[in-house]
């Protein structure tokens, strides 16, 4: 399973995010120690430990 997040260096740290939960930011000094803390919240959403407060959904544009 490949999972898309975004991250940004700010001084020493690197910030990321879930690309799908941009509400639940982490930090990290390496970009292994991030993809760690990602996979944990990714988990702890899945098993219920974290609760979800936004909704995110998907539409079609036409032009």
């Amino acid at each position: 399973m490949q999972i898309k997040y975004t991250y940004k260096q700010d001084g020493k740290f690197l910030i990321g995010h879930i690309d799908e939960y941009p509400e639940y930011p982490t930090q990290a000094f390496s970009i292994e120690e991030l993809e760690a803390n990602l996979q944990d919240i990714y988990e702890m959403i899945n098993d219920g430990t974290l609760e979800i407060h936004n909704k995110h959904g998907v539409m079609e544009m036409t032009v």
